[in-house]
């Protein structure tokens, strides 16, 4: 599990929890970014859902995408 992070919906402005799910997803898929990189920011919303595409399909995309941890040295 990691640290609770938030970010604000577009519209509302409000603040919004990351589901760890996510947040697990984005570590891998941008590795090499911060979590308040422009990269990273844009995984998060996009499979929150919040720029409009389905969070069912994004889920599934997740669910495909074998995120394990894929050690460099033995």
């Amino acid at each position: 599990m990691t640290v609770p992070f938030f970010v604000e919906e577009p519209i509302t402005w409000k603040k919004v929890e990351v589901p760890q799910e996510i947040l697990l997803y984005c570590d891998e898929y941008t590795i090499d970014t911060d979590r308040e990189d422009l990269r990273y920011l844009d995984c998060v919303y996009m499979n929150m859902g919040l720029y409009g595409n389905s969070p069912e399909q994004m889920r599934e995309m997740r669910r495909r995408y074998n995120y394990s941890v894929r050690p460099i040295f033995d």
